[in-house]
């Protein structure tokens, strides 16, 4: 599966990385997002995050969804809500693990146009 997989990188630099992984139903999730710790607070977070949104609308999903369990404010400030377990795709449902106890955001995402008009209300 490493086709899901997003670098970006700066003069040969890993900057950030991230999971994009389409489901059942026009559910896709973000996994895995990472920004290297030098370029944190610096708005590359966010141009991942904006990458791997609009690769989801290439896909043709329109619900976007990131299981968490420490980076939860910054998901919520860039529009995400959190939802109960019922609300994940059900094949994401047969492999979530409750032990790990990750809360979950979702976001719904009709096209690239209201990505941009959501990202000017984003509070960094």
């Amino acid at each position: 599966d490493i086709h899901q997989y997003h670098v970006y990188t700066r003069d040969g630099l890993i900057v950030a990385c991230g999971q994009l992984k389409i489901f059942e139903n026009d559910y896709a999730e973000i996994g895995c997002m990472v920004v290297n710790p030098a370029y944190r607070a610096k708005g590359r977070g966010d141009a991942m995050l904006g990458y791997l949104e609009r690769l989801c609308v290439q896909a043709g999903a329109t619900i976007l969804f990131v299981l968490s369990t420490q980076t939860m404010e910054w998901f919520i400030e860039r529009g995400f809500d959190e939802v109960g377990f019922d609300m994940l795709p059900p094949s994401r449902q047969k492999t979530y693990n409750h032990e790990r106890a990750s809360k979950i955001y979702m976001k719904k995402i009709s096209s690239v146009r209201d990505l941009d008009a959501s990202e000017l209300f984003w509070d960094r």
